[in-house]
């Protein structure tokens, strides 16, 4: 095995490796542990050499890890989504919009209604 071969298994390895730490996160949800996860993806990215001076048997032994960081990278997809959709339900239920801040909400259901209360 080349030394390009080496990296680009020791590489791809480390992405399928942190492509699985952020699914982890995002089932869990942990923001310390998705931001790591990113970072690492990152790395893992940088460190992965060009694959097309690779030889086929090279790149067979690839395709293991490159199929598993695929499906990782799926789960992370799917989680995402979820997360996303969770958070837009919460936001709506609170009357609020998908921004932060005052200026990024949305107008309230309740806006113009006031409450006759008495202290």
């Amino acid at each position: 095995m080349t030394e390009s071969a080496a990296r680009a298994v020791a590489a791809a390895a480390q992405l399928r490796a942190a492509l699985e730490q952020t699914a982890a996160s995002l089932a869990t949800p942990r923001l310390d542990a998705l931001l790591a996860g990113e970072v690492a993806i990152e790395r893992a990215l940088a460190a992965l050499p060009a694959l097309d001076d690779l030889s086929e048997d090279e790149r067979r032994a690839l395709h293991g890890d490159l199929e598993h960081a695929q499906r990782a990278l799926l789960r992370c997809r799917r989680l995402g989504t979820s997360l996303r959709d969770f958070i837009r339900i919460s936001f709506e239920s609170q009357g609020r919009g998908p921004g932060y801040g005052p200026r990024n909400s949305a107008d309230m259901s309740y806006a113009g209604q006031a409450l006759d209360a008495r202290v």
